[in-house]
C-alpha cells in the first residue's frame, strides 16, 4: 500500500515537472518559482519516503538532480529564446551583479585548479550548489513577473506555511517526529551514509541539549524549517499592513502566528532571536515605531517568564546559551576557531568542498562548518569571504532602498521581504551552513534579484528626473 502511494507521489511529481517544463518553454518563467516554493520545502521528505518504499537509488538520484536540470533548462530557454520569440532584455550590470559574477568566477577557478584534498566530483557538486545561487539571482534580475502572478506565488507560500503548521502541531501533540514515519533515517543511511543518532533515531539536529524534541514538519530538519519561516513571516507583516479589510487582516495575522509557532516548535535559538531582530528591522524600514514597543514588550514578557515561571531546564538552557556554556555553543566556538585558524594559515583558501556540510563535503576532510562566512573563507580564501559578505550587505541595502523608492504598495512587497529575510538570516549564517537550506536560500536570492532590478529602475528614473530638471 505504501509502495503504491510512493509511486503515485512520484508520478504526480513528474507530471508536475512536465507542466513546469512546458510552461518554461513558452517563456512562463514564473512557473519555475512556483516549482521552487512548492518542491523545495518537501524535498528531503519526498526523497526519504520514495526511497523507503521503493528502495530505488536510481529513482532517488533522478528526483534529486531534477531540480538542477530544470534550472539549467530554464537558463537555456532564456538564453536562446522560445516559440514565442522571447527577446533577451538589455542587462545593465550593477555592483551586486559584479559581486555575484566575481563569486561564481572565483568558485570556478577553485574548481579547476588542483587545490585541496576533495575529489573533482565533490568539488563539482559543491560548485553546482554555488552556481544555483547565481542562477536564481539572475532569474530574479531578468524575469519580469506580473503582480498577479507574484500574488499567486505568495499565496502558495502562505499555504505551505499553514500546512507546515498543521504538521508540526500534530508532531507536538503526538510526541513523534514526522521524519521518523516517512523513513528519513533509512534515506540518510543509504544515500548519505549518515548513521541514525540521538534519542529519536534521526540526527542530533532533531533534539535540543536537554533532550527536548525539535520538530521540522516536512522540511529537511528543524533548523532549515525555522529559518524558512522568515519568508512567510516577512510577507505576512507587509500584507497585514497593506490590506484594507479586517477579515483580510485577521487572515494574515493568523498566518503570522502560524510562522511564529513553527519557530517555537522547531526550538531554534538563532531563529527565535532573529524574529525579534527582524521586528526591530521592520520598524525602521517601515518607519512604524510601534513595532518597537511590541518587540520590546515581547522580550520583557519572555524574560520574566524565563526568570520566574519557566521550568529549571529551560532557565538553565537559556543561561548556558547566553554564557556559551552548553555543548552546542561550545561547538560553535570550536568550529569558528578552526575556521579562523585555517584562514590565517591559508589566506587564499584550501579548496572547494573542504568546509561546511553541504553536498560534496566529506566529514573526514571537513574543516569548520558552523558559520557560512567562514565556510566560504576556508574554501575560497579571504577574497571569497569578503565577496560573499559584500553580496549580503548590498542585497540588504539595495532591497531597503528599493522598498523606500517604490511608488506602489505592491512593488514594495518584494524588496521588503528580500531585505527582511536577508537581514534575518544574518544570525543563522553566523551559526550554520545556512546557504544549504535550499528553500529559504534560493527563494530569497530570487527576491533579491527582483529587488535589485526595482532598485536600478528607480535609480535610473531618479537620475533622468534630476538631469531633466537641470
Amino acid at each position: 500500500m505504501m509502495t503504491l502511494l510512493a509511486i503515485s507521489f512520484v508520478v504526480i511529481y513528474f507530471g508536475g515537472l512536465a507542466i513546469v517544463l512546458r510552461a518554461i518553454s513558452k517563456g512562463k518563467f514564473q512557473y519555475l518559482l512556483v516549482y521552487l516554493v512548492t518542491f523545495l520545502p518537501v524535498y528531503i521528505v519526498f526523497l526519504s519516503f520514495t526511497y523507503t518504499h521503493t528502495e530505488s537509488v536510481i529513482l532517488v538520484r533522478v528526483i534529486q538532480y531534477s531540480k538542477e536540470l530544470i534550472l539549467l533548462y530554464a537558463v537555456v530557454i532564456w538564453s536562446l529564446g522560445n516559440e514565442d520569440n522571447l527577446i533577451i532584455k538589455k542587462w545593465n550590470i550593477s555592483t551586486l551583479d559584479w559581486l555575484f559574477i566575481l563569486f561564481i568566477f572565483l568558485s570556478l577557478i577553485y574548481l579547476i585548479i588542483p587545490l585541496g584534498e576533495a575529489s573533482l566530483t565533490n568539488k563539482a557538486i559543491y560548485f553546482k550548489n554555488i552556481l544555483l545561487l547565481g542562477i536564481v539571482y539572475f532569474f530574479g534580475r531578468q524575469i519580469d513577473i506580473s503582480w498577479v502572478n507574484w500574488n499567486r506565488i505568495f499565496k502558495v507560500i502562505f499555504f505551505v506555511t499553514s500546512l507546515a503548521f498543521l504538521v508540526v502541531v500534530s508532531e507536538k501533540l503526538f510526541g513523534r517526529h514526522f521524519h521518523s514515519i516517512i523513513g528519513y533515517s533509512n534515506y540518510n543511511l543509504a544515500i548519505n551514509g549518515i548513521e541514525p543518532a540521538g534519542n529519536y533515531g534521526l540526527i542530533w539536529t532533531f533534539e535540543a541539549q536537554a533532550g527536548q524534541p525539535r520538530y521540522g514538519a516536512f522540511f529537511s530538519n528543524p533548523l532549515e524549517f525555522s529559518a524558512s519561516m522568515l519568508i512567510c513571516f516577512s510577507l505576512s507583516v507587509i500584507y497585514l499592513l497593506s490590506v484594507k479589510y479586517n477579515t483580510n487582516r485577521s487572515k494574515y495575522l493568523l498566518i503570522l502566528l502560524f510562522s511564529f509557532v513553527c519557530v517555537l516548535l522547531a526550538y531554534s535559538r538563532a531563529t527565535m532571536v532573529t524574529f525579534f531582530g527582524v521586528l526591530v528591522f521592520m520598524a525602521f524600514l517601515l518607519k512604524y515605531y510601534r513595532i518597537l514597543i511590541a518587540a520590546g514588550s515581547a522580550v520583557i514578557l519572555l524574560s520574566l517568564y524565563v526568570l520566574y515561571f519557566a521550568p529549571d531546564d529551560t532557565r538553565y538552557f537559556v543561561t548556558d546559551t547566553l554564557m556559551f556554556q552548553n555543548s552546542s555553543s561550545i561547538t560553535h566556538v570550536i568550529e569558528w576557531s578552526d575556521g579562523i585558524d585555517s584562514m590565517v594559515q591559508n589566506p587564499f583558501g584550501i579548496g572547494l568542498a573542504m568546509s561546511g556540510n553541504a553536498g560534496g563535503v566529506e566529514d573526514e576532510l571537513r574543516i569548520s562548518g558552523e558559520n557560512q562566512f567562514l565556510i566560504y573563507g576556508v574554501q575560497l580564501g579571504v577574497l571569497g569571504m569578503l565577496t560573499y559578505i559584500f553580496m549580503i550587505g548590498y542585497a540588504i541595502v539595495h532591497s531597503w532602498k528599493a522598498f523606500r523608492r517604490a511608488e506602489l504598495r505592491q512593488e514594495q512587497i518584494i524588496p521588503f521581504t528580500a531585505a527582511c529575510v536577508k537581514f534575518g538570516l544574518l544570525l543563522p549564517l553566523l551559526t550554520a551552513n545556512a546557504e544549504s537550506y535550499l528553500y529559504v536560500s534560493l527563494v530569497s536570492w530570487w527576491l533579491v534579484g527582483a529587488s535589485e532590478t526595482l532598485f536600478q529602475k528607480y535609480k535610473m528614473k531618479n537620475s533622468i528626473t534630476y538631469h531633466s530638471v537641470l
